[in-house]
């Protein structure tokens, strides 16, 4: 093909242009994937990333005489100017279409290198010994709202990481404190909603946050953590934890299940060191909790910390639209040795985060941006063919069906043993072998619901951290009409009177005068069914899931 080429060159009057081309950034064009990926990633810096051409041309090569005139007609534009369409073209859709949750963001490359060994807990190529050193992108952001969103505001701040394993790429996605707002996949989708702009005038809708907050017990733990100093923003430090619960496998097939838990500050780079929260399979079905619910933590106690590894961001974009604006993260996006766990929520997660970027990428190939690209994977072949952004030679002559009789390796082949182990998920049980909507979460419905923000609030806060929640409670429940007042405060009176009373006794005169506390006190008692339709409570008050299938002698 070489040959090929060079001979038809030969025939073309003029001067093969390659040379040219590469000895200039040539907008990338001379670059796949891969290779802009190692580049951007830092670990390969032979490359030109600046445009040092002498002329500005069209997208496709045409010279540009002048960059202020159009082409006209006594002063009015010419249809027929191309360059000109072109321009405004490409202008107008210069704009992804923006993120629904977490719009507002940067990110930065980086490295995670392993300081603890937890080969014990994982088969995990990139997590395998002490010192190995992985390729990362991590990006921070506002959650609810919009791109506009000011930085310095109230609301939870979200982060992801891409590790760019030689096994795949692995995403790790969380919030910047240990619980979610809520545990079922139906009410996601409301649960934002509930945070974003009134629909009618676009302005904050505060009446809208503590209302849904009133309505969903389970959410006063994320909810608590919103309006106390977890979400009040602070330049020199971010928390994050990934919130979920994961199941790790080690190379015997034994799992875990864990906690991922991180923490940011400045220096001369940022550096997170990276935590897990241990529980056995066994331990998880004694537990006093749901340990797959996402409103609830695991107490440090029982589960200590234990160090993973380093997070160091230390290299900026190149450019924000295409690394940032196209990054694209999933909870879906796992290697060998990291698996789903039983949690609702994250499994339906693993779903909708891939198929919303597809929506908003406006492709499912998604993985040919540089960002996204598996560039350290030692091996990509993908039984997924064509559709918008596929412009290489992806069929690579293979039959595009399967199973059929030319490829001599196969997935099916493949699948039980890669570089030594298995790839295959290790089955653990499910709740209950009957489909239905039926419950399978230990506290919905019951007063036990509020146990962890209670002892949060009582145990946990300092009494100026709990002076500042109530502060900030306050300044925006003033907000809310007098129905969301009642029924958010009788939420808080059931973690605690004394919680309820302080943020009554900092609203306005006039809507106090429209509250009755005793009543709020007395609707307290049954606080945790607000919003439960009992027929599909759980009927054993627990039906555990995760155990190990029991293996055949």
């Amino acid at each position: 093909m070489a040959a090929f080429i060079q001979q038809t060159l030969e025939k073309v009057p003029g001067v093969d242009p390659r040379p040219l081309q590469r000895s200039q950034f040539f907008s990338g064009l001379n670059e796949g994937p891969a290779a802009t990926a190692s580049r951007i990633a830092g670990l390969v810096s032979e490359s030109q990333a600046q445009d040092n051409s002498p002329y500005y041309t069209s997208n496709f090569g045409q010279l540009l005489p002048d960059s202020g005139h159009p082409f006209n007609i006594g002063g009015i534009p010419y249809q027929g100017d191309a360059l000109l369409l072109e321009k405004q073209q490409a202008f107008d859709r210069s704009k992804l279409q923006e993120r629904i949750v977490h719009p507002a963001g940067w990110a930065a490359f980086g490295k995670f290198t392993v300081t603890k060994d937890v080969s014990p807990y994982t088969k995990a190529s990139f997590l395998s010994s002490v010192g190995k050193s992985t390729p990362i992108f991590c990006r921070l952001s506002t959650v609810t709202y919009g791109r506009e969103y000011p930085d310095v505001a109230r609301n939870p701040r979200g982060f992801a990481v891409k590790f760019y394993t030689d096994e795949g790429n692995y995403d790790m996605v969380g919030l910047n404190w240990p619980v979610f707002f809520v545990r079922d996949p139906f009410q996601g989708p409301d649960n934002i909603r509930s945070q974003q702009r009134n629909p009618q005038n676009f302005l904050l809708d505060f009446n809208a946050w503590f209302d849904f907050l009133a309505n969903v017990p389970e959410s006063q733990h994320a909810g608590m953590m919103l309006l106390s100093d977890h979400a009040t923003p602070d330049g020199n430090h971010f928390s994050a934890y990934g919130c979920h619960t994961f199941k790790w496998v080690n190379a015997e097939g034994s799992f875990v299940y864990v906690k991922l838990y991180e923490t940011l500050h400045n220096g001369g780079t940022y550096k997170w060191t990276m935590m897990i929260q241990v529980m056995t399979p066994e331990e998880a079905s004694q537990t006093s909790f749901d340990p797959f619910d996402v409103t609830k933590i695991w107490p440090r106690g029982q589960f200590p910390m234990q160090e993973v590894g380093e997070i160091e961001l230390n290299r900026n974009p190149e450019d924000y639209h295409r690394d940032v604006e196209q990054a694209a993260f999933s909870p879906g996006s796992l290697v060998p040795g990291i698996e789903l766990s039983p949690d609702t929520l994250l499994n339906w997660r693993a779903f909708f985060y891939r198929d919303a970027q597809y929506t908003r990428l406006q492709s499912a190939n998604i993985h040919q941006i540089p960002v996204n690209c598996p560039f350290l994977s030692k091996f990509h072949s993908p039984d997924n063919y064509w559709g918008s952004m596929r412009v290489d030679g992806d069929v690579a002559r293979k039959p595009t069906y399967f199973p059929n009789s030319y490829q001599s390796t196969n997935p099916g082949s493949r699948a039980p043993d890669f570089a030594g182990k298995s790839v295959a998920e290790v089955p653990h049980q499910a709740a209950s072998n009957v489909v239905s909507r039926q419950s399978h979460w230990q506290h919905e419905g019951e007063p036990t619901e509020y146990d962890q923000v209670r002892e949060l609030y009582t145990r946990v806060m300092t009494d100026t951290q709990r002076e500042h929640l109530h502060a900030n409670t306050a300044k925006l429940l003033k907000f809310a009409d007098t129905i969301v007042q009642h029924k958010y405060l009788v939420q808080q009176c059931a973690i605690s009177p004394r919680y309820a009373q302080a943020i009554y006794d900092l609203l306005p005169a006039d809507q106090q005068a429209n509250l009755d506390i005793e009543k709020i006190g007395q609707e307290a008692k049954t606080a945790h069914l607000v919003g439960r339709d009992l027929s599909f409570k759980s009927k054993d008050g627990r039906s555990f899931m995760g155990m190990p299938v029991p293996q055949a002698n």
